[in-house]
């Protein structure tokens, strides 16, 4: 079962100009010194050393029963490495680092004096900038690109948008395109597969051991994961939602166990960790009392 037709429509037809957008609620972590992509190596679900041939990965950290920590955009400048992080995460983060840095001489540190911008189009971009560093989103092409930039520099004097037709914040276009972040990843409680790390080129299932890789690995090869984050579409505004709110299936509200878990809200798009099976053929979503419906985006690796 694809996108349903009158959803497909709707979110096919939606295309608007580039925008720029101020990442407030990001942070970057610098990491530097010898053996640092020996030492990221075992602790991200990613084959860091990509980083020899590419600019960018994404990326999750995952505690020793595999479960998430973290999830974060990885960048390549110079001899270093740069990891983009939830501003709110940031402080856990690098504690959690520096946990397994024993005797190596690496530093690890969050750099106060830089912003991240994101520049997202309804269609791939590829923009080149000559004062600031630039890294195309390696999750999907249409997430855009990340601008790193001092912050006292003067970004948007250097990039001229007409931005008047894009009525999108860089938050409803991850939820109208499914794609979770940060605390919406519930922390310590899910599965990288159920956060669609595999989807969005997050996992290397041929790279050696890392924390958490074991049972990240067993899920994988069994080719079942029954959960997923998903894109939700309200038929109304909801108001009052509990960001943690239960979801269930219209025709059966009764059933003990919920078949979802509300896990982001902006207007009348939100994203959820459902079921997938059970989801998708229900005719409506109950969440908090408003009505819903999801569908599978376009990019899955079905």
């Amino acid at each position: 079962m694809r996108v349903p037709m009158k959803l497909a429509r709707l979110f096919s037809t939606t295309t608007f100009n580039p925008k720029l957008e101020l990442l407030s609620n990001k942070s970057l972590i610098k990491i530097e010194g010898d053996g640092v992509y020996d030492y990221c190596q075992g602790l991200m679900t990613n084959d860091i050393f990509r980083l020899k041939t590419e600019k960018s990965l994404f990326t999750m950290i995952l505690n020793s029963k595999g479960r998430v920590l973290y999830d974060c955009l990885v960048y390549k400048v110079d001899d270093h490495i740069l990891l983009e992080c939830e501003k709110d995460a940031a402080s856990d983060l690098i504690k959690y680092l520096r946990m397994f840095l024993l005797r190596r001489k690496i530093n690890i540190n969050v750099l106060d004096d830089t912003s991240v911008w994101v520049l997202f189009s309804s269609t791939p971009m590829d923009m080149k900038l000559n004062s600031v560093s630039v890294f195309n989103d390696p999750r999907l092409p249409i997430l855009g690109q990340r601008i790193v930039s001092d912050k006292t520099s003067g970004i948007r004097s250097e990039i001229f948008l007409d931005e008047r037709d894009n009525k999108f914040t860089y938050q409803q276009w991850r939820y109208t395109n499914g794609v979770a972040e940060g605390s919406e990843l519930l922390k310590g409680q899910s599965f990288p597969l159920e956060m669609n790390c595999d989807y969005l080129n997050g996992i290397s299932f041929n790279k050696g051991c890392y924390v958490g890789q074991e049972l990240t690995a067993r899920t994988h090869h069994t080719g079942v994961t029954r959960k997923r984050i998903m894109p939700l579409i309200f038929d109304d505004t909801p108001t009052g939602l509990d960001l943690d709110a239960d979801i269930y299936n219209e025709s059966d509200s009764g059933v003990k166990r919920p078949p979802g878990k509300l896990r982001g809200l902006c207007g009348k798009i939100g994203i959820a960790l459902l079921r997938i099976d059970e989801c998708l053929k229900a005719e409506r979503l109950i969440v908090g009392g408003f009505t819903a419906k999801t569908f599978i985006p376009n990019w899955w690796k079905m």
